[in-house]
């Protein structure tokens, strides 16, 4: 559906942007979908938190009865890369990344989209680029079977990690280009930090 069409009118937005309706419904739908898929990495954060905190405890109790306790640092510093990564689509969604609104201000409701989208489009590259660029480390750590030095603990997997979540990242900003085209109110309106979950 056309942006602040009716449906009735929607013939005539064929018309005007050239693309079939059914076309412009299934991109619109795949940037909600990309949003959903973001928000999926909050409960993935949640249980790597938790996971993180019970090794920790772990560590701790072993420490205190003077056990050797090697393993549960580096599997929590491992983890810490996952958590780093995997919701950075997350934080992207709810508008969370650190900001400057400086040029925003300034601008009005329709300068704010266009910079919105143009910023959504840069980062969309950038982060592409990085998801290609750490799939490459990843397969090379794969290939190599990097480990941890005390207890052979795979490196690979958390490598994969940030190659999703940066490729989580790209689909994010580009859902979010696409939104602020189409004058979607993703684009528009700003996140409100009561509706955030962090």
């Amino acid at each position: 559906m056309c942006p602040g069409v009716p449906r009735a009118a929607t013939a005539s937005c064929e018309v005007q942007t050239g693309l079939p309706m059914t076309f412009l419904t299934l991109l619109d739908q795949l940037a909600w979908a990309i949003r959903r898929l973001s928000n999926s990495a909050l409960p993935v954060a949640v249980l790597l938190l938790s996971v993180i905190t019970l090794v920790s405890i772990y560590g701790v109790a072993q420490r205190v009865l003077g056990r050797p306790v090697s393993w549960t640092t580096e599997l929590a510093e491992l983890l810490q890369v996952a958590l780093a990564f995997l919701p950075i689509a997350y934080v992207q969604n709810v508008n969370k990344h650190v900001s400057m609104e400086l040029l925003q201000t300034v601008l009005g409701p329709r300068g704010r989209r266009i910079a919105r989208g143009v910023f959504s489009a840069v980062g969309a590259v950038l982060a592409a680029l990085l998801a290609v660029s750490t799939a490459s480390v990843a397969r090379s750590s794969m290939a190599m079977d990097e480990a941890t030095v005390v207890s052979s603990l795979p490196i690979y997997p958390f490598k994969i990690c940030v190659t999703v979540g940066f490729a989580l990242l790209a689909l994010q900003f580009a859902g979010h280009v696409w939104e602020c085209i189409r004058n979607m109110p993703e684009c528009t309106t700003e996140v409100n930090p009561s509706e955030s979950h962090l």
